[in-house]
């Protein structure tokens, strides 16, 4: 199945406080139900695929937990005093990685089109389309690399929303 979303968002609000929708998710992870390494810190929670069963594709999940500031807004719909927003995601690494290879392959596409233009324009050799092609082919390339990945951690990305679900039950969570 082909996907664009590269990192699934999620938003979910509760009438809990802060304290104890991350006591939740504490439960949750002590549980041991799930096997996965998960860090509470301020407000955000994170959670990890254990090395030994991490792969470069592992995804990692991230969330923020706080007061819901838009509650007293007439034009909101939520009221909740809580709101639990964040991502799950590639490594922050593999992420940087693909948004490199996305710009510069993107910049030479860009660049060997202006430059196959202007020589185009100036009756001469246009070989700077070569450079066009072959910023395309990877961008091509990049593009599947990356939804390959997402295949391989696909898995991985139910576990995290099953964790969140079970968290969220205990707190009666509602989602956006």
């Amino acid at each position: 199945m082909f996907s664009i979303r590269i990192r699934p968002r999620i938003k979910i609000y509760t009438n809990h406080s802060v304290d104890q929708v991350l006591e939740c998710f504490s439960q949750t992870l002590d549980s041991h139900e799930f096997k996965l390494d998960g860090t509470l810190l301020k407000g955000h929670v994170m959670v990890k695929i254990p090395e030994e069963i991490h792969h470069y594709w592992s995804p990692e999940l991230q969330l923020e937990v706080s007061d819901n500031y838009m509650k007293d807004d007439e034009y909101t719909d939520h009221k909740e005093n809580t709101m639990i927003r964040g991502f799950i995601g590639p490594k922050s690494t593999v992420w940087t990685m693909f948004m490199f290879f996305y710009i510069a392959f993107g910049v030479l596409t860009l660049l060997g089109t202006v430059l196959g233009s202007s020589q185009q324009m100036l009756d001469i050799a246009s070989n700077g389309y070569w450079y066009a092609i072959l910023g395309g082919i990877g961008l091509a390339t990049t593009f599947i690399a990356s939804q390959i990945g997402q295949r391989m951690g696909d898995e991985q990305t139910r576990l995290f929303l099953k964790v969140i679900e079970k968290a969220c039950d205990k707190c009666e969570c509602s989602q956006d």
